[in-house]
This record gives C-alpha cells, sequence and structure tokens, in this order.
C-alpha cells in the first residue's frame, strides 16, 4: 500500500471513529501521512477530501457547538458510509454476494472458477483478465481506537496494560502524538513517560482498554520529531526470496519482483520492513510459498511452525 493509500485509510477511520467534529490543525497531528508547513498540509487534505468524494465517501462539515461560533471540524457519519441495500432487488443483492467472494479469492483459483461460471449461468458474460487479484479482506479496526483518537486530539495522557516482547504484560503510561496504520496493523506513537522518549506500540498488543487522564492539553507535541521518528520506523529495507507457485498467493506476488524458476514455481524477490508481515503471509499461503532466503527468516518460519506442531500435535 502507498504512502497516499494508507493516509487515505487512516484518515477514514479517524473520522469514522471520532466521537465529536476534528479541526484540521486535530487531523493533521492525530492523522500519519501529512507533513510540510501548513499551506502544503492543507493541499493535501483537500485532495484527499476530493478523492474520498470521489469513492463516494462524504465528509461532514460542523461545529463542536452550534449554539457558538466554534472553529469548523470535519467527521464521516457511519451510516452515510455504510451501504444501503434497501432498494436493491434479490438478484443484484445475489450478484453483490458472489462479487465479495470473488475478491476474497484468488482470481484464478477453483472458489473463483466457480464464481465466474454462476454469472455466466445468469447470462453475464466475466473477463477473468479484467479481475484485479486481491487478497483476504483487511482486519478490523481495534476497539481502542476511539479513545486513543479522542486522547490525540484532546492531549490526554493514556495507561494501558501492553504485552512486551516475552508476552509479559505491563502497564504503560504515554502522551499519545498520533496513530497510523501500515499492512493491516494500526499504531500509536506517543511519549513513553518511563523511558522519556518516543516510541511506537501495535493496537494488538494492548491488553486492556484505555484509561484517559482527567486533564487535556497535557503535553505540547514536538512535530519534527514526531515525522523523523514515523520515517525512520520504515528506513530499513530487506530483501526475502521465496517461491511461489504459478497461479497461486496474489498477496506476495503483489508484494515483489517475480521471474520463472521452473514449470511449477516462480521465484519472487520481496523488499520488506516488517518481519511478521512477510511471515504471516507466507503461512498464509501454506504449502504454496517457501522462503530460499534470508535463512535467518526462513530458520524463524521453522521454528514457529515446530511451536504449533509441539502445541497441537
Amino acid at each position: 500500500m502507498s504512502r497516499k493509500s494508507e493516509r487515505l485509510v487512516n484518515l477514514t477511520i479517524a473520522l469514522l471513529a471520532t466521537k465529536r467534529y476534528l479541526t484540521k490543525a486535530e487531523i493533521f497531528r492525530s492523522v500519519a501521512g501529512y507533513s510540510g508547513d501548513t499551506e502544503a498540509k492543507d493541499r493535501m487534505f483537500e485532495r484527499d477530501k476530493d478523492d474520498l468524494r470521489s469513492l463516494g465517501i462524504t465528509i461532514e462539515l460542523g461545529s463542536f457547538d452550534p449554539l457558538f461560533e466554534d472553529e469548523a471540524g470535519y467527521r464521516i457519519k457511519p451510516e452515510r458510509y455504510q451501504l444501503q441495500l434497501k432498494d436493491l432487488d434479490a438478484l443484484s443483492i445475489a450478484l453483490l454476494s458472489q462479487a465479495a467472494k470473488l475478491w476474497r479469492e484468488a482470481a484464478l483459483g477453483p472458489s473463483a472458477q466457480s464464481g465466474l461460471r454462476k454469472l455466466r449461468s445468469i447470462g453475464l458474460g466475466a473477463d477473468v483478465d479484467s479481475i484485479v487479484e486481491v487478497t483476504k479482506s483487511s482486519y478490523s479496526a481495534p476497539e481502542q481506537l476511539p479513545d486513543l483518537i479522542e486522547a490525540i486530539t484532546s492531549r490526554h495522557v493514556v495507561t494501558f496494560e501492553y504485552l512486551n516482547s516475552q508476552l509479559e504484560s505491563e502497564v504503560r503510561k504515554v502522551e499519545p502524538y498520533r496513530l497510523s496504520n501500515s499492512r493491516g496493523y494500526w499504531y500509536l506513537i506517543g511519549r513513553d513517560a518511563e523511558k522519556s522518549a518516543l516510541r511506537t506500540f501495535r493496537l494488538d498488543r494492548f491488553s486492556s482498554s484505555i484509561n484517559l487522564s482527567p486533564k487535556s492539553d497535557a503535553f505540547e507535541v514536538n512535530l519534527n520529531e514526531l515525522d523523523e521518528h514515523e520515517d525512520n520506523l520504515f528506513e530499513e529495507v530487506n530483501v526475502a526470496t521465496l517461491l511461489v507457485r504459478k497461479g497461486k498467493s496474489p498477496a506476495l506476488r503483489n508484494e515483489g519482483a517475480i521471474s520463472e524458476y521452473n514449470a511449477e514455481w516462480d521465484k519472487v524477490e520481496i523488499q520488506y520492513h516488517s518481519t511478521t508481515h512477510l511471515l504471516r503471509e507466507v503461512l498464509w499461503a501454506g504449502e504454496n510459498a517457501i522462503i530460499l532466503t534470508p535463512d535467518d527468516l526462513r530458520q524463524t518460519l521453522i521454528q514457529s511452525l515446530e511451536k504449533v506442531v509441539t502445541s497441537h500435535g
């Protein structure tokens, strides 16, 4: 996913999850991807609004209290974002259901071919070459997201229980600066009170709800430090070489450079930042993907599989 696409996802989720209208300043501070001076951020935001509008997503303009002349803010009402099916007939709903099934499977897989045959059986032509290969559906938003957005926009210090690298739960106290979504995971960037430094926390490792401090405007954000920290998160790039079975695993194919290996396999070279993400995609591919290099990544995968076998037999 490109930086712009990630920013649009972040913006959409933030405006859907917020409990009130967000001002531009709050959006720029809490949504990852807006950089540069105020004028540059304004231009990016206006383009993003146009892009979302072209996708049928309406951003509503309003204020915190209609009785006062507060600064205008933005939000997306869930009822205007969700797909409305009340005007569709039975055939249209069946087609949507079948299309959704196609988008969840590899375009050339058996399930997709079955879907195409069903479409043809009711008199609708289909071109398999025109179908974009996509992967499984995205992950749901974490339950802590609305509270974190509120804490970021109002500058409340937050406390929560977090699983450390040993998978032990510990209480963390953080000044929340920004939320980011990358490769299906949500991240919180903030200043850890104990370490007195910026740290990144993955939301799926939160083991409790969020507690907000009573006081708002409890800290100031150094935007230059924040932007530098976020850029450094994705500076290091690793390269892995995989064998992927022909016609399988579109997620891995879409992430790398493909060359033919033999009649059954293609070789795919993938640049990656997150070892966890790549291993998850390889595991999802099952017997259709093999890691050739680097050896440490291959060994990590083998150890993970051995743990599964030991645990479940």
